[in-house]
């Protein structure tokens, strides 16, 4: 963890994931980014701005449209969000060493079932909400 906190101490969160969205997606333009990011364009204005400032990226009007404009990583940035994707792939390594295949399985589920809820913006209704408990095994 202590990889993580001295990344966090580089850039915020959302600068990161807007860092390792660029590096996954590739170059994309202010809308897309913000779309991307779930965040409105205003405020992944706000964000661009300040990984500009630090030098993490780079913004460039388009030769298409004058009006658009075009991020891409800078070396530096580059590298942050690399930096960051090793630390993630560490964290998940040893998610995949501490469960079976099949406890994976039903965690990715759920975190996408979750992800889904927030996503889409609105609380789960009582209809959805199963009132059965649910027992978990947790091994030593």
């Amino acid at each position: 963890m202590t990889d993580t906190l001295q990344l966090e101490q580089k850039v915020t969160r959302s600068d990161m994931s807007t860092l390792l969205i660029l590096l996954l997606r590739g170059d994309l333009t202010m809308s897309e980014l913000a779309a991307e990011m779930g965040a409105p364009l205003s405020s992944m204005t706000s964000i661009a701005k300040r990984l500009e400032r630090k030098g993490l990226i780079a913004r460039a009007t388009s030769a298409q449209d004058q009006r658009v404009k075009l991020v891409t990583l800078t070396q530096e940035g580059l590298q942050l969000a690399k930096e960051w994707e090793q630390v993630m792939m560490a964290l998940l390594g040893r998610l995949e060493e501490a469960f079976t295949p099949e406890e994976l399985e039903h965690l990715t589920a759920l975190l996408f079932k979750a992800a889904k809820v927030f996503q889409d913006g609105g609380p789960v209704t009582p209809q959805e909400v199963k009132r059965r408990p649910i027992k978990i095994q947790i091994e030593e």
